[in-house]
C-alpha cells in the first residue's frame, strides 16, 4: 500500500508540518526571550538586597532560550534543503513508518534532525524521531513485519512495523 494513497501521510506533508510547528516554536521562543530580556533590564527588576537575584535568573534564561532559537534556526534550515529518501524498504533517517503496539497503529517518521514533535498530516497522527532517540534506535534497519523492544520510562514496549516507506 503505497503512502501516496489518500488517506495516508506523505514525506512532503510531514516535514511541510514539521517545519510548520518548528516555526512556531521558533516564534515562541523569539516572545520569550524578549520577555526574559526585558525582565532582567526593567527598572523593577534591580535588586532590592544582595540576594535577590531576579534580574541575573532573567538573563540566564534569555541567554538559554537564544541558545535554543539559534538551534531550531539551524533544523529549519537543514529540513527546508533535505529530500527524505522514496521507496525505503529498511527504516533509516526518511522513513515513514507504521507500526501498531498496545496503543494502536499510528505513524512514525524518522529524522536526521533534533526535532522531535507529534503532528496532524492526513488526519493521523504522525511522531516525529530525531535518529538517535531510543525509538528510532530501535527501528533503524528494521523491516515490515520486524518485532523490536523500545526501552521507555517505567519499562519497555513492544512494537510491530507494519509498513515502511
Amino acid at each position: 500500500m503505497p503512502a501516496t494513497d489518500l488517506n495516508l501521510p506523505t514525506k512532503p506533508h510531514v516535514c511541510a508540518a514539521l517545519q510548520t510547528v518548528l516555526t512556531e516554536q521558533l516564534h515562541s521562543l523569539a516572545a520569550a526571550v524578549q520577555a526574559a530580556v526585558s525582565g532582567a533590564t526593567d527598572a523593577e527588576a534591580r535588586p532590592e538586597n544582595k540576594y535577590d537575584t531576579r534580574a541575573l535568573e532573567q538573563s540566564y534564561l534569555a541567554a538559554g532560550q537564544t541558545e535554543r532559537i539559534e538551534a531550531l534556526r539551524l533544523t529549519l534550515g537543514a529540513l527546508h534543503n533535505w529530500q527524505p529518501p522514496p521507496n525505503l524498504s529498511r527504516v533509516e533517517p526518511g522513513a515513514l513508518v507504521q507500526v501498531n503496539d498496545t496503543k494502536g497503529i499510528y505513524w512514525v517518521f524518522v529524522t536526521p534532525f533534533a526535532a522531535a514533535a507529534t503532528l496532524q498530516v492526513a488526519g493521523l497522527v504522525v511522531q516525529t524521531v530525531w535518529r538517535n532517540a531510543p525509538l528510532a534506535l530501535a527501528l533503524l534497519g528494521k523491516g515490515a513485519g520486524d518485532e523490536v523492544t523500545v526501552k521507555v520510562a517505567g519499562g519497555q514496549r513492544e512494537l510491530e512495523i507494519l509498513a515502511v516507506y
